[in-house]
C-alpha cells in the first residue's frame, strides 16, 4: 500500500497551508520562520535547525533585504528539493532552482519588490522604526497576509512538483 501525502491533495494543502500560516503568523514573529515552520510541520519534516536558521531572515534580516516569507519559502523548497552535494552536479542544481524562480517571479508579480522595509513601510534597521512596526497591527497583517499567500504558492509548487501530470 502506498504512503497518502498532503501534496497528492493539492487543494487541501494549499488551503491547510494557507489557515495556518494565517494562524501563526500573529503569534509568531519573523515571517521566514512562519512560513518553514507551517510548512515543515504540514510535510512533516522535523528539523530544529532548519527553524533556527530561518530565525536570521526575519525584517529582512533587520537591513531591508529580502522579504522573510520569500526566505522561509525558498529554505523549505531547499529542504525538499536543494542539491545535496556538489557531486551531484550543475543539472541536479538548476533543476533544484527552477521553483525557487517561481516562487520569486510570483512574489515580484504580486508585489513589485522583494524588499522588506518596501513593502512593510518600516524600516527595521532603526529601532524606532522597528518599534513603530511591532505597535500597528495593521503593518503585522499585511505580513500575515503575503506569508499565508507565499505559503499557498510554496505548496501548490511541491504539490505540482511531487505529482507531475501523468504520472
Amino acid at each position: 500500500m502506498r504512503e497518502m501525502r498532503i501534496t497528492k491533495y493539492p487543494e487541501q494543502f494549499k488551503k491547510i497551508a494557507v489557515e495556518m500560516a494565517s494562524v501563526y503568523g500573529p503569534e509568531f514573529r519573523g515571517c521566514a520562520q512562519v512560513v518553514a515552520g507551517t510548512l515543515m510541520e504540514i510535510l512533516g519534516i522535523s528539523d530544529d535547525q532548519v527553524l533556527m536558521a530561518a530565525s536570521f531572515f526575519a525584517g529582512g534580516t533587520k537591513r531591508c533585504l529580502t522579504c522573510g516569507a520569500i526566505s522561509g519559502g525558498l529554505i523549505v523548497l531547499g529542504v525538499k528539493y536543494g542539491r545535496c552535494k556538489q557531486e551531484d552536479g550543475a543539472e541536479a542544481e538548476e533543476e533544484a532552482v527552477d521553483p525557487a524562480v517561481e516562487l520569486i517571479d510570483r512574489f515580484m508579480n504580486e508585489y513589485k519588490t522583494t524588499n522588506c522595509c518596501k513593502l512593510t513601510g518600516f524600516d527595521f534597521h532603526d529601532p524606532a522604526q522597528f518599534q513603530s512596526f511591532k505597535d500597528t497591527p495593521e503593518a503585522k497583517q499585511k505580513c500575515t497576509e503575503r506569508v499565508s499567500k507565499v505559503c499557498g504558492w510554496v505548496a501548490e509548487i511541491i504539490s505540482r512538483r511531487d505529482n507531475p501530470i501523468g504520472s
